[in-house]
């Protein structure tokens, strides 16, 4: 049995108690980024280190395949004594462990086929160790570029390495300073193109190489800009395919590179063409996936998803891909880890078609209306109600547009009321409004909507919040002007209440003419229906009217209006 439980936070040590059920049948185990696995509480892991001889590998005899690195081994747990019960292992990882007494691993010298030590510290006894682990095919001892290891490689060390541990297929020394220089000179370099033959490496200790590496790591190493380089999978950041070999290759265990290695993919693409696009699009969207909380490799995968999804390219690629690619954004939006993200993601969503969105557009729709009425600041709001607005009002789909429509007046009464009942700022309501004024013109059915859903109310909340907001004032009779157009829902305005707010409006000089003026216009359609439609007695038709009049008498003629846009 094969057990993969990489980065699974929940686990403690009953887990590990749990899984002596299955020591006789199990033969693979990663444990990979469980940092709670030898906790009993996980939210008091100072006070819950569990019980020290409850941590043991006792009775797994079949296990030939182990990975806990990245666990954060307590001090007083001795990796020796938990590993040395294993007797078949032939995998082992150990990334992040501090390794005090590294012989320990002899006892798998005849036996350990793949060994990974990144951001393990290295010395000289460590890597005398490892040059014992004769059958070991595959070796990482790479390191973040940020990790602090005062060992450095040496000409001599990778010459031995590769000298005497000789089934080496795969290599992986990504992040290590060399000592001293490992590689040949410009005018004793092979000539002609690139090749992968060891006798012509431009990296003297890999001339000793019976064939070419399978992998070779040079990520955050000048190795990786020389011209030949034996292994026929090199990691580095030369090139495209160098960078998409270390997104591949470092996304599920090494995090730090892969998330550098997108950053440099984003700033490769974002310039010019991607050569290899289906292959950059899988190997981002699998970070994202594997990743789904990691906030850094959500912020760079997200801007570089923006910018492969900007390609003329991407227009040709497959329905399936495409699709794997919107759920991709939409998870890190639904995450809501920030602005970063969810720009990124809105303007990754507001560059496709509305087809494009056709499996995830439910779920699109009810992100973005949670994240407009939670914005408390005016130049995000105006953000993501672009952003929505954007990704909705195509043009191309008028029944999804009129839904969409109908949704985004919801959205934004919604969040004229939250911002009326926690007071914030008046900028927030004038351009929640003139939203609105836009979004209802020649549109009954949003007008409709802006009556269901209280907008009078909302309208005689705000004008009586803020008295002296002139451009308020102006937006919010405009969008009425709006109503007041749809003749089968002028009877919904005909209460004492708002006739006698508006009419008084009517007085105003705020803004030249312009409050007035738009008062004036609402009342003017409710006026053209006639006398026998107004049944209201205060004010009556005939007090109204002449304060109409009196208004209109009252304007400057050579004025000019002032539209605020």
């Amino acid at each position: 049995m094969e057990l993969n439980l990489t980065r699974c936070k929940l686990l403690s040590v009953q887990s590990l108690r749990t899984l002596r059920n299955f020591h006789h049948s199990l033969v693979s185990l990663s444990l990979f980024g469980c940092s709670n696995i030898f906790y009993d509480d996980e939210e008091n892991l100072d006070e819950a280190l569990c019980d020290i001889t409850e941590i043991s590998f006792e009775g797994f005899r079949r296990l030939c395949m182990l990975n806990i690195g990245s666990l954060h081994l307590p001090k007083e747990v001795d990796p020796e004594a938990l590993l040395k019960p294993l007797d078949n292992l032939r995998a082992l990882g150990l990334s992040s462990m501090h390794l005090p007494r590294p012989a320990f691993l002899m006892q798998w010298r005849e036996q350990l086929t793949s060994l990974v030590l990144y951001n393990v510290d290295l010395n000289e006894e460590l890597i005398t160790t490892v040059l014992h682990l004769s059958r070991l095919r595959h070796l990482d001892i790479s390191r973040e570029m940020m990790y602090s290891d005062e060992f450095k490689l040496t000409r001599e060390i990778l010459t031995n390495i590769i000298k005497i541990l000789g089934n080496l297929v795969s290599l992986d020394i990504s992040g290590h300073t060399m000592l001293d220089n490992c590689t040949v000179p410009d005018i004793e370099e092979a000539k002609g193109p690139p090749s992968i033959e060891p006798c012509k490496s431009s990296i003297f200790p890999f001339q000793g190489l019976k064939r070419p590496l399978q992998f070779l790591g040079l990520y955050d190493t000048t190795l990786c800009n020389v011209t030949h380089i034996p292994a026929f999978k090199v990691t580095g950041s030369k090139n495209e395919e160098q960078i998409l070999n270390a997104v591949e290759a470092y996304t599920e265990h090494h995090p730090e590179l892969a998330d550098t290695a997108i950053g440099q993919l984003y700033n490769i693409v974002r310039v010019q063409q991607c050569n290899n696009l289906v292959r950059a699009l899988e190997l981002v969207t699998a970070a994202l996936k594997c990743h789904k909380y990691n906030r850094s490799i959500q912020e760079t995968g997200s801007k570089a998803l923006r910018s492969l999804t900007s390609s003329e390219s991407w227009r040709f690629q497959s329905v399936k891909m495409r699709r794997q690619v919107v759920k991709v954004v939409v998870n890190g939006l639904e995450q809501y880890q920030g602005v970063p993200v969810n720009c990124t993601s809105c303007q990754t969503l507001s560059k496709l078609r509305l087809d494009e969105l056709d499996s995830q557009y439910q779920r699109i729709s009810l992100l973005l209306w949670k994240i407009i009425e939670s914005q408390k600041h005016e130049q995000m709001l105006r953000f993501f109600v672009f952003s929505y607005k954007a990704i909705f009002f195509k043009g191309n789909n008028d029944h999804k547009e009129a839904v969409s429509t109908m949704s985004f007046i919801k959205t934004m009464l919604n969040l004229i009321q939250r911002t009326l009942h926690d007071k914030l700022s008046d900028q927030m309501l004038v351009y929640s409004w003139r939203e609105l004024l836009e979004s209802t013109a020649g549109k009954p059915d949003p007008c409709q909507m802006f009556l269901n859903c209280s907008g009078v109310k909302l309208f005689l909340d705000s004008l009586k919040a803020f008295p002296g907001d002139k451009i308020l004032h102006c937006n919010m009779l405009g969008l009425l002007c709006n109503v007041a157009e749809v003749k089968e829902l002028r009877p919904q305005l005909l209460t004492s209440q708002f006739l006698t707010i508006v009419s008084n409006l009517l007085e105003s000089k705020a803004d030249g003419i312009e409050v007035s003026y738009n008062a004036c216009g609402v009342l003017s359609h409710i006026m053209f229906d006639g006398p026998d439609v107004w049944t209201v007695e205060n004010p009556n038709r005939e007090t109204v009217m002449d304060k109409m009049w009196d208004a209109i008498q009252s304007w400057d003629v050579t004025s000019h209006r002032n539209i605020e846009s």
